[in-house]
This record gives structure tokens, C-alpha cells and sequence, in this order.
């Protein structure tokens, strides 16, 4: 199974982990790593490779990061390239986070494991749903339901 790293400023990570817990249950080779006031690059990237190898049991691990620029993207771009089986994926959110584990699971047992790649796509993708004009998708809604009634559906 493909290990997963939440990195991030300061608490960040290790409240998204415990949101995706409380919603899909505990996952299993997830771990989080913060940057806190006063961390070096250095010393992040000694924690962040450290995390990687607790997850790591060979598929690999994601990376998932709050913001392109920041310290520990830069760290995860130095470890990704260090080793083949690191990937990285900056903007993440709670929703890029559950479908991510959601599509892990969903492979964990069967004869295809999800390539790293392939999981880095999902958490792109799902990064890019997850980011809804609320106003504007409730606005359509109504119409639709207008619609709806006008012609007797």
C-alpha cells in the first residue's frame, strides 16, 4: 500500500489526519509532519524523511502539502528527488485528503496496487473538485428544481 505524509505549517497536518479518522476511520500508514516556529529546512527534512520511511513498505508515498513555496514543499521537492518512490502534491485539502485514502483502500488486497503516480493524480483531481463556488452551485440547483416542476418532473 502507498504511504501517505501530511506536511504542512504548523498544526495543520495533524488536524486534517484526525479529521480524515474521524470520518473514514483510522488509516493505516498516514503520518503527518509540521512546521513549527523556529524549524530549520534541515531539520524538516530530517522529520519528513523520517515519516516517509515509517509509511514506506515499498509501493511508495505521497506526499501532501499546503502550499507550493513553502518550507516543507521545498523539503518534499528535495526528498522527491533523492528517491524514485517519493511524489508530491501541494494544495491539500480535507477533500483531496478522503478521496485519496478512499481511493488507496479501494485497491488495498488486489492484484493491481495503485501506481504512485495514479494516486497523485486522484489527489489532483479530487484537490480541483473539491473547490465549489457554494453560492453559485446553490443558485443552479434552485433552477433546476424550477425547471424541474415547470415541466411536471
Amino acid at each position: 500500500m502507498i504511504g501517505i505524509v501530511l506536511a504542512a505549517h504548523g498544526p495543520l497536518p495533524a488536524a486534517f489526519l484526525e479529521s480524515t479518522n474521524m470520518i473514514l476511520g483510522e488509516m493505516p500508514q498516514v503520518a503527518s509532519v509540521s512546521l513549527m516556529p523556529g524549524d530549520s529546512l534541515e531539520g524538516l527534512t530530517d522529520r519528513l524523511r523520517a515519516a516517509v520511511n515509517v509509511v514506506n513498505t515499498g509501493d511508495g508515498v505521497l506526499i501532501l502539502l499546503d502550499m507550493f513555496g513553502g518550507t516543507p514543499a521545498n523539503a518534499a521537492a528535495f526528498l522527491a528527488q533523492q528517491t524514485n518512490d517519493v511524489y508530491a502534491v501541494t494544495g491539500v485539502s480535507l477533500p483531496m485528503l478522503l478521496e485519496t485514502c478512499m481511493a488507496r483502500m479501494s485497491m488495498e488486497g488486489s492484484p493491481q496496487e495503485v501506481p504512485l503516480r495514479s494516486l497523485a493524480e486522484t489527489a489532483l483531481s479530487a484537490g480541483h473538485a473539491g473547490i465549489v463556488d457554494i453560492v453559485e452551485a446553490f443558485k443552479k440547483f434552485q433552477q433546476v428544481k424550477i425547471d424541474q416542476e415547470s415541466i411536471g418532473t
